[in-house]
């Protein structure tokens, strides 16, 4: 084992993921849920490469309490990995459909197997080998289920890829989706790693992914709101010339504005009005089906895309947009309280021209109506 060479390598794997966590601070992206993933991911990163440079320092190193560290240090390492590879495609699935309604969904199926490792490792634990052993003489080794970390990476990895495949094929995705950038270079370092021991370049080639992964959501971030966590009007042009160019025929569209916006503005200020966006947009990214978006075009108004849509799914997507939009009110300690004039209609693929202003007059008709009900500015609690 050459131990400098370790040494070498996880320094300047965990430097990458400093330098990268440190850039998104900087640029203010720690925010959203997708980027809680993405720097859960750094941590987890971090945390391996302590701990697996701990674990080669110490193999056959005989001292009190070695063999527990050794046990505790390879345990963590194990656990991060199956922990990057299952939060990795949890952030794809985000970034890609920014819904959390969607979001749980894929948690529980794809924690199964992360879940099923985490409980090995436990049984490990005490002894029996399964995973990987330390012997009397705090050598480590690894265990004949040991492969499952490696076969659990490649379900994660090739899930990713293929959400990424099945979003486009839906029109969902934006052409240049960076997953490749990241799972390559991961694949190839955990390939290396996996059949030489001793060559610790799996995680350094890990936070190298992480370098190409965060220069090129650069781009991918042009297409995202960052006050609402939505994506914005350049992806709903995206989206919209997409469903023209393959005359769409069950491509539905649900236009919001929120009502008496200015009202909470003007009494509460503009701190109280953002708080307002990031709800709505929190309201919308809960209550989308698997093949809809959801999209901040400008100021107080928003826009969900439903792709192979139906007029059930419109209806149901509608009543839960509103269910959760009444979940708010009920419970939030905000001075105001949120309405939405909402207008909908159905793309006739032909001109996207019509089908906007088709949902803007359905929008205002709603939006009067609510004024006519209420002639005094709800928005605000005394």
């Amino acid at each position: 084992m050459n131990i400098p060479e370790v040494l070498v390598a996880n320094c300047t794997g965990a430097t990458i993921a400093i330098f990268v966590f440190l850039l998104r601070v900087r640029n203010s992206e720690t925010k959203q849920l997708g980027a809680w993933l993405y720097d859960g991911i750094l941590a987890a990163v971090l945390a391996a490469q302590v701990t697996e440079t701990i674990s080669f320092l110490i193999d056959g190193q005989m001292f009190p309490g070695a063999r527990a560290l050794q046990y505790f240090t390879n345990t963590v390492c194990s656990a991060a990995s199956g922990f990057v590879g299952f939060a990795w495609c949890l952030f794809v699935d985000f970034r890609l459909y920014r819904s959390t309604r969607r979001l749980r969904k894929m948690f529980f199926r794809l924690g199964i197997p992360f879940l099923i490792v985490l409980l090995l490792l436990v049984v490990n634990l005490f002894g029996t080998g399964l995973l990987f052993r330390i012997s009397d003489e705090n050598v480590y080794s690894r265990g004949s289920l040991n492969f499952l970390f490696y076969a659990l990476l490649t379900v994660y990895y090739s899930e990713s890829i293929a959400l990424v495949y099945r979003a486009k094929r839906s029109g969902i995705s934006v052409e240049f989706f960076p997953v490749l950038y990241f799972v390559l270079p991961c694949v190839v370092g955990t390939i290396v790693q996996g059949l030489f021991y001793g060559i610790a370049i799996g995680w350094l080639s890990v936070s190298v992914a992480f370098v190409f992964i965060h220069l090129q959501l650069q781009n991918f971030n042009t297409f995202v709101d960052e006050l609402s966590g939505l994506f914005n009007r350049k992806y709903m042009n995206y989206r919209l010339e997409k469903a023209r160019k393959a005359h769409s025929s069950d491509f539905y569209g649900i236009m919001m504005d929120v009502n008496n916006f200015k009202a909470i503005n003007d009494r509460f200020g503009h701190a109280a009005g953002d708080r307002a966006i990031q709800e709505i947009g929190r309201v919308l990214s809960s209550s989308l089906p698997e093949n809809a978006v959801a999209i901040r075009m400008a100021g107080d108004e928003f826009i969900v895309l439903l792709d192979h849509g139906s007029n059930r799914l419109l209806a149901e997507t509608i009543a839960a947009i509103n269910k959760n939009l009444q979940r708010f009110n009920q419970t939030t300690t905000a001075p105001f309280q949120l309405s939405l004039a909402i207008g909908s209609a159905k793309y006739d693929g032909r001109r996207i021209e019509g089908f906007l202003n088709e949902l803007d007059r359905n929008m205002y008709a709603d939006k009067k109506r609510y004024h006519e009900e209420h002639p005094h500015p709800e928005g605000v609690t005394p």
